[in-house]
């Protein structure tokens, strides 16, 4: 494209507002996007590439493979589409700069470059998971947002172009460089190619890597590792057998470790590369961490032990010091610093004598014992907290100081708290009461029991007025004390900030750096509530919480809030605890006044609440991955991330990724129930049944039970044709608060199998325990499931009733959504897009929604109107995300190629709801895909194969009501073929 757009030009629904660049891959602009309201990069790509069918094609199946790839590190492809203008890429706009741009403004300091490095194996490992290999890894593809987020572009796109790009590509607008595909031909950028790349042989995932090697390597050193001035010299240089200068050469930062890893990535031979991203990823994160450990040490040790003064000039030399050839180093700015950079000149001429460095190390030593406890923790050691001893007599105490305690400590990176809920699982295998009162001999013993180090023993005592705090570390294999801290309270008011400052006192003398403390300082009062009593009421909701009790938790919560309106922490559990009793509205209304009031937690409960708005409230997707990434990476023995990773990749479909999150969260958390359940879950979906049973089992040895592993177990059972089992869950759950539940998986089953006037019953009778409860979201969810499962099978007159019903009762997301395709199935448009309006309107960043759900209900139109190739086109931006909708997308689709006469087509399409079953169990659009592809089979004219799927169905609905539609339509077709 040769003619630059203006300002307010229009391509489909994006605005144009300015140019951001140019490159290889065409012109690049911001537009904002008018459907969603959002900005966007726009990627106009040149016609000579958009003119060649060959190239289109594979490049769309690339940027397809590319868009699918949901990571916080990986841009996001929003959609492909062709105007009058031309073919372009919609992308997401990161506000930030180039790591080119990034690089030339500035050195990186190595901790920043350990944390970009990190950031970008992070996104490979995911990407070449997916069998996806970037292949154009250099810092104009490497963007770096204002919020330290790394950003890798133009994922799977290499492939696009099929001729070499000029040298120096415009960095404000990045894009890949081209790779062919097949062996023969050079194509890249050269200075980052792989030897096998500059070779032109089939790459995998190893060249990413190597690429990532130069990129580090240029980021330490302020040079590339080979050089040449011209492509061909610099391409004889990376296939030759002499290895890059040693990064000591130009920085004496770079400790031996990074060079190790910088020399393995950059291995001229592929097998003696890293073999995964994953594998240079961790020893990029241990390497960071032990150099953040080895700084603090340094910035905490007094000068003067190693004789020099703790003040005064430092030699002009130490500010100017420059390696040959390499980027210039920081002046040293502390005695401390001048330190070290002396130590590591020692070859420059700075000499110590063997007494002087002698008489150091015996001062350094002295000091480091003198100012550390004997027997201080390490970021290995997990702590129990026992109940506090309360002689104070006051009962507001009880529960809550240990809970607030808990609150305090857990925002610390560096302690690693055994959770009220491992406590609770561990008193019960010792076969105790789950509720058992903590004691010192109790907590000592679960220590000894789990192998664990230490116990926190706490009291609280009154002394007149006053209330004197106690916090005792203990190890609680010897008995003998590890640290100490008491405080002092004026008053009963004053409790909670006196129990804040021995905590954070007490992390100190526990072995924390002075700086994590300082980064996760939120004082008690301000990260929770000042007011004793509204603590109680909390402690006793996360009480009912670690028992399961999520509807009894509520109300206790609840008051917590009423008694301090900015009890962030309350409304952030408040809407965990709706949000699991399928309350959603409710849930929304505490998550967006959680965050509101997001400034008074501590910096582990504001990753919490985030999460909690990103999901509950906007549903924004990428922003809550995100969110839950960070706090994967500043808490990285927290367990709860990884479990709410795994439940949401678990409602995308993506059952592959639930596994690897799943299994962290019970490394993490061996006792956690949900672990269990999610893990078993994507095994589910996986069609690995037997895997799921056995995790199952596996938590019923450890005495863990939720309603969701009884699901899993129902869902299997009915699969496998087990009456027995299935009963069995039936009655495990019948007289739980969530007995509802039962009655809905019976309606399921019965609608599975066609027999809707059981199915009927069982969801009247789900929908009256529900409202009996007064759960009004889970009623009316319960109603129009019920109003779209007879829409789909031909029943409009009773979905119209049902409908309206649930719409009564509440206007919940997950109400109107299933309302709208009830009503767009029977040809309700009218109502249906005043619903699809309202859902815009509320929810205009959900991503799911605006991404999946409408575009399903609006498909659903364009079908009833005789609109089959339309409705295909509307169902393509459900891809990335589809397993969302379980297989209403691929049903849909399957129905508007059987509208085309497309067999082919169609039959994939029910084939795939066929070959996962375990995606949606006891669906009954399971049993309608065998209609659908014996509908296929006659367009293709296999008679046979359309006989014996019929068949099949028929056997699925052999005790079905005899008057349903599709039953009597299906025998029909079936008697023709016979």
């Amino acid at each position: 494209m040769s003619k630059e757009l203006p300002a307010n030009t229009t391509l489909s629904h994006y605005r144009i507002v300015s140019k951001l660049g140019a490159g290889g891959m065409g012109e690049v602009y911001l537009a904002q996007d008018t459907n969603l309201d959002r900005k966007v990069a726009l990627k106009i790509l040149p016609a000579e590439v958009a003119s060649n069918r060959d190239r289109m094609d594979r490049f769309v199946q690339e940027a397809k493979a590319a868009s699918a790839l949901n990571h916080p590190n990986i841009i996001t492809i929003h959609e492909i589409d062709q105007t009058d203008s031309g073919h372009f890429i919609a992308t997401e706009f990161i506000d930030g700069d180039t790591l080119r741009e990034r690089m030339q403004i500035e050195p990186l300091k190595l901790g920043e470059v350990l944390d970009v490095a990190a950031q970008i194996a992070s996104a490979l490992s995911t990407a070449h998971a997916d069998g996806i290999v970037h292949r154009d890894i250099k810092p104009e593809n490497v963007m770096l947002r204002r919020d330290g987020i790394v950003k890798v572009l133009d994922f799977g796109l290499a492939k696009l172009t099929e001729r070499l790009l000029p040298e120096s590509p415009d960095t404000k607008a990045p894009t890949s460089a081209p790779i062919k595909t097949e062996p023969g031909m050079v194509m890249g950028t050269a200075a980052y190619m792989s030897p096998e790349q500059a070779r032109g042989l089939l790459v995998d995932a190893r060249t990413d890597i190597f690429s990532l090697g130069v990129l580090i390597y240029e980021m330490v050193a302020g040079r590339l590792p080979f050089v040449g001035s011209n492509k061909i010299e610099i391409l004889a240089a990376i296939l030759s057998d002499r290895e890059p200068p040693p990064l000591a050469r130009y920085t004496h930062e770079a400790p031996a470790e990074l060079e190790r890893i910088v020399a393995k990535a950059l291995a001229k031979e592929r097998e003696e590369r890293y073999q995964s991203a994953k594998d240079l990823l961790i020893d990029l994160r241990h390497l960071k961490k032990r150099l953040e450990i080895d700084t603090e040490l340094a910035r905490t040790t007094p000068p003067e032990k190693f004789g020099v003064p703790p003040s005064g000039p430092i030699p002009s030399e130490a500010k100017t010091a420059r390696p040959e050839g390499g980027i210039p180093h920081p002046p040293a700015t502390s005695s401390a610093e001048y330190i070290v950079d002396q130590v590591k000149l020692h070859k420059r001429g700075v000499t110590m004598t063997l007494g002087v460095l002698v008489l150091a190390m015996v001062g350094a030593i002295f000091w480091y014992l003198k100012h550390t406890p004997a027997a201080s923790l390490t970021e290995k050691d997990t702590i129990v907290l026992a109940d506090f001893v309360n002689t104070a007599g006051d009962p507001v105490f009880d529960g809550t100081l240990k809970q607030a305690l808990a609150v305090q400590l857990e925002q610390s990176p560096f302690l690693n708290i055994f959770s009220d809920q491992r406590v609770r699982e561990a008193l019960k295998f010792m076969g105790r009461s789950p509720d058992e009162r903590v004691t010192r001999d109790v907590g000592r013993e679960i220590c000894q029991r789990q192998g664990l180090k230490a116990m926190l023993v706490s009291s609280i005592a009154s002394l007149g007025n006053h209330y004197v705090i106690t916090l005792e570390a203990v190890n609680a294999q010897t008995g003998d004390s590890i640290a100490r801290e008491q405080s002092e309270a004026e008053n009963k008011e004053q409790v909670l900030h006196a129990l804040g400052d021995a905590a954070m006192k007490l992390r100190e003398k526990l072995g924390e750096s002075l700086q994590s403390i300082q980064k996760f300082d939120a004082p008690i009062e301000q990260a929770t509530t000042s007011s004793l009593e509204a603590f109680k009421a909390f402690s006793l909701g996360v009480e009912q919480q670690l028992k399961g009790r999520y509807l009894e938790a509520i109300p206790f919560l609840k008051r917590a809030t009423e008694i301090d309106p900015n009890f962030a922490l309350a409304y952030a559990r408040m809407a965990s605890m709706y949000y699991n009793s399928r309350q959603d509205a409710l849930a929304a209304e505490a998550s967006q006044k959680a965050f509101e009031l997001r400034d008074r937690v501590s910096e582990r409960e504001r990753l919490y609440v985030s999460a909690g708005y990103y999901d509950n409230v906007t549903g924004e997707l990428e922003k809550y991955l995100e969110t839950l990434e960070l706090w994967k990476r500043t808490y990285p023995r927290d367990a709860s991330p990884h479990n709410n990773l795994a439940v949401k990749y678990n409602e995308l479909g993506l059952f592959d990724k639930t596994v690897e999150e799943a299994r962290e969260a019970i490394r993490l958390n061996p006792s956690s129930a949900s672990g269990y359940s999610l893990l078993a879950a994507a095994f589910l979906g996986l069609n690995r049944f037997d895997e799921a049973k056995e995790i199952i089992g596996q938590a019923q040895a450890q005495k863990l039970e939720t309603t969701a592993m009884r699901r899993i177990l129902f869902r299997i059972a009915f699969i496998q044709g087990d009456a027995t089992t299935m009963k069995q869950q039936i009655e495990w759950v019948n007289g739980k608060p969530d007995e509802y539940v039962a009655q809905g998986w019976q309606a399921e089953t019965e609608a599975f199998s066609g027999q809707l006037q059981k199915a009927r019953e069982f969801s009247n009778r789900a929908f009256k325990l529900a409202e009996r409860r007064d759960l009004k979201d889970v009623a009316a969810q319960i109603l129009v499931g019920a109003a779209a499962r007879d829409a789909l099978l031909g029943d409009c007159l009773m979905m119209k009733e049902q409908t309206a019903k649930a719409l009564g009762i509440s206007h919940s997301q997950l109400t109107m959504i299933p309302a709208a395709n009830a009503l767009a199935t029977c040809g309700e448009f009218s109502q249906t897009q005043t619903i699809s309006g309202e859902l815009v309107r509320r929810f205009p960043k959900d991503t799911i929604l605006n991404k999946v759900l409408l575009p399903l209900v609006q498909a659903r139109i364009e079908l009833h109107r005789g609109n089959p190739a339309q409705a295909i086109q509307l169902l393509e931006t459900t891809r990335p995300y589809e397993g969302a909708a379980h297989f209403q997308v691929a049903y849909l689709r399957g129905q508007a190629y059987l509208s085309q006469q497309k067999g082919a087509d169609a039959a994939a399409e029910f084939q795939n709801i066929l070959d996962h079953r375990g995606w949606q169990p006891t669906s009954p659009l399971y049993s309608l895909a065998h209609v659908g592809l014996a509908r296929a089979a006659v367009l293709q004219g296999n008679t046979a194969k359309a006989r014996k799927t019929y068949q099949d169905f028929l056997a699925l609905w052999k005790d079905a009501d005899p008057d349903t539609p599709i039953l009597i339509q299906a025998k029909k077709e079936y008697e023709k073929l016979k």
